[in-house]
């Protein structure tokens, strides 16, 4: 899993430094996007990874040289978070924080998007 991330960062990494049609160098903003897609047990089953582009490319962003970048625009969106500190390399541990926000969502009768999580 690690090895994957540390891959997508690089490819999303100089997609920003100039591996577009353009060439063109994008400012690298914050945060990082994580999406985890999870099983019935909250198992990660697949991921992505993103960047937001910076607003000075967002109505025509240039077109990424690796083929396995690509740019996906997103609706507007409500999120749902739960800061917490802890061991990022504890599975477990993400799998608990996430199993308490949803049950906290539940007892407000908010439905998450399921199978689904964002960091």
């Amino acid at each position: 899993m690690r090895r994957g991330y540390q891959e997508a960062f690089w490819r999303l990494f100089k997609y920003i430094q100039g591996a577009n049609d353009r060439g063109a160098k994008i400012a690298m903003t914050a945060p990082v996007i994580n999406r985890w897609f999870l099983d019935e047990n909250f198992q990660i089953e697949g991921a992505q990874m993103a960047f937001y582009i910076s607003s000075a490319f967002q109505a025509n962003p240039p077109t990424p040289t690796d083929d396995k970048v690509f740019v996906e625009p997103w609706d507007d969106a409500i999120t749902y978070d739960r800061a917490f500190g802890g061991n990022r390399d504890d599975p477990e541990y993400y799998k608990k924080q996430f199993t308490m926000l949803w049950k906290g969502l539940a007892k407000e009768k908010i439905t998450p998007y399921p199978k689904m999580s964002i960091t």
